[in-house]
C-alpha cells in the first residue's frame, strides 16, 4: 500500500481532534488533482465537469463513501455524499462546485493555467481557489470529523456544476429534494481568509429575444431586437436604482446591482442585415429583503412593455 493509500484509510476512531486528523498533504494531493482538469463548459472541445467529479467519486470510495452522482445535463454531473455521525442531531452541508470560469487567451499566461504545481506555498491554476480547493478541504474536513469518532447529525457535502453560468448544478440539487432537511450550510468559496455570514442572494436570467429579420435598407420591415434590448436595458437600470434606493446599502454586502453581462445578435458578416433574435443575459446580485418572486415579474413587465412597444418577443429562462 503506498503512502497516498494510507493517508486515505486512517486509523480507527480516536479521541484526537479532527484537526489534528486532518490529512494536510492528502488535501494538497487533491486539490492539485482538481486543477489539474480543464473543468470548463466547452463541450465542443468535450469539456465539462465530468472528469472532476470522476476524481471526486475517486477519492470519495477511498474514505470508503458512497456517492450519489447525478447528471443535470449531459456531462455535468453532481456528486452528493452523505456522511452519517452515528448519533441523533442536525445536518450540516457543505457546499463546492467543480466548474471553473475559462482560462481565456492561454497566450496571456505566463504558465500552464491548468499546471497546479506549488510555487512559493501556493498553489497555481485556474480554480485553485475558486474552487477546487475548497472542494478538496471540505472532502478532507468532513473525512476528519468522521475520523476523529461519532458525532451528532450528519454531513452533507454537494459538490455541484455549473456555479460560473446559469447554476443548474444547484438547482437541480434544490428540486430532486437534497436540501430538504439541511439545518445549516457552508459554502466553500474563497473569501480572502474572512469568514462570511451573510451573503447575497443571485438570479441568472437567459433572456431570448425573437423580432424580425430585415434588409438593413428597409429596416421598417423588421422588428430589430437589438434597439429592443437597448429599451429594456434602460428599464432594467430604472429598476436597479430603484432597488438601491429602497435597499439601502447592506453593512457586509453593498448594494442590490442588476447587471447585463452580454449582449449577442446579428453577425459581422451581415452587417446590412437586421438580425432576427438576440440573447441578453442579466446577473441579479441581491440583499436580504429583495423578494426574488416579484423582481423577476417585475422584469417580466419590463419586457412586456418594451415587446409592445417594438414588436420584438422576449422569453426569460432561469
Amino acid at each position: 500500500m503506498s503512502a497516498a493509500d494510507r493517508r486515505l484509510t486512517p486509523e480507527r476512531p480516536t479521541n484526537r481532534s479532527p484537526r489534528d486528523l486532518l490529512d494536510r498533504e492528502g488535501l494538497i494531493e487533491l486539490t492539485q488533482r482538481l486543477v489539474r482538469i480543464p473543468s470548463v463548459n466547452r463541450p465542443e472541445e468535450g469539456l465539462s465537469e465530468a472528469a472532476a467529479v470522476d476524481v471526486v467519486v475517486d477519492h470519495a470510495e477511498a474514505f470508503g463513501w458512497d456517492v450519489l452522482v447525478e447528471e443535470v445535463a449531459p456531462s455535468r454531473p453532481n456528486a452528493i455524499i452523505r456522511i452519517d455521525g452515528g448519533r441523533p442531531g442536525r445536518t450540516l452541508l457543505f457546499e463546492g462546485h467543480t466548474d471553473v470560469v475559462t482560462e481565456g487567451d492561454r497566450s496571456q499566461w505566463t504558465f500552464d493555467p491548468f499546471c497546479g504545481d506549488i510555487r512559493d506555498g501556493r498553489i497555481r491554476g485556474r480554480g485553485a481557489a475558486d474552487m477546487k480547493g475548497g472542494v478538496a478541504a471540505m472532502m478532507h474536513a468532513a473525512r476528519a470529523v468522521q475520523v476523529a469518532g461519532s458525532f451528532p447529525g450528519s454531513i452533507v457535502l454537494a459538490i455541484l456544476c455549473d456555479e460560473e453560468e446559469m447554476m443548474i448544478g444547484v438547482h437541480d440539487f434544490v428540486a430532486r429534494g437534497h436540501a430538504a432537511g439541511v439545518d445549516a450550510a457552508i459554502v466553500c468559496e474563497p473569501e480572502g481568509g474572512e469568514v462570511c455570514a451573510v451573503q447575497k442572494g443571485a438570479m441568472r436570467l437567459r433572456i431570448d429575444l425573437a423580432g424580425e429579420m430585415a434588409h438593413g435598407a428597409m429596416s421598417h420591415e423588421g422588428r430589430n431586437p437589438l434597439l429592443a434590448a437597448s429599451r429594456f436595458l434602460d428599464e432594467v437600470e430604472a429598476i436597479d436604482a430603484d432597488l438601491q434606493a429602497t435597499h439601502g446599502e447592506h453593512e457586509h454586502l453593498g448594494h442590490v446591482y442588476l447587471t447585463p453581462t452580454h449582449v449577442a445578435a446579428g453577425s459581422l458578416r451581415q452587417l446590412n442585415v437586421i438580425p432576427g433574435g438576440g440573447l441578453l443575459p442579466l446577473d441579479s446580485r441581491t440583499l436580504p429583503g429583495v423578494d426574488h418572486p416579484a423582481l423577476f415579474d417585475r422584469l417580466r413587465a419590463a419586457a412586456t412593455d418594451v415587446s409592445d412597444e417594438t414588436g420584438v418577443d422576449f422569453e426569460f429562462s432561469t
